[in-house]
């Protein structure tokens, strides 16, 4: 059986966002409720929200447990939801998959802890 890492799938999202003193999306994304879907959305294990604010690009990248589990998200309304959002513009997404061995070995020893790098390893 394949390791948890080769199955992993990666979405990464950009997007342009009309930011306004009335529409502050750092502080959008401080609301719980919203919060609580980001957690509820099966197979993502990991979302990274990113934000280049000096060419107001934003977006994120989403670690999927497998490749079914991503496409269900791309299938949801969620992704639809936030491409036709007033304030939302220019929104592109690619889809990858991870290099396990080379990315196992080039992840820095004590940089991430925990259970999730020891989930991820393969399975000798």
């Amino acid at each position: 059986m394949k390791d948890r890492l080769s199955k992993l799938s990666v979405l990464v999202v950009s997007y342009k966002y009309d930011l306004r003193e009335d529409n502050d999306l750092i502080e959008l994304s401080k609301d719980e409720d919203m919060l609580k879907i980001w957690s509820t959305i099966p197979g993502l294990g990991v979302k990274l929200a990113l934000a280049n604010p000096e060419e107001n690009e934003y977006g994120g990248v989403y670690l999927f447990e497998d490749a079914p589990s991503l496409e269900s998200f791309l299938a949801s309304p969620l992704l639809k939801e936030w491409a036709e959002h007033p304030d939302v513009s220019e929104l592109k997404f690619k889809k990858y998959q991870v290099l396990p061995g080379f990315t196992q070995k080039t992840i820095k020893p004590d940089y991430i802890s925990g259970d999730f790098i020891n989930d991820l390893a393969p399975k000798n």
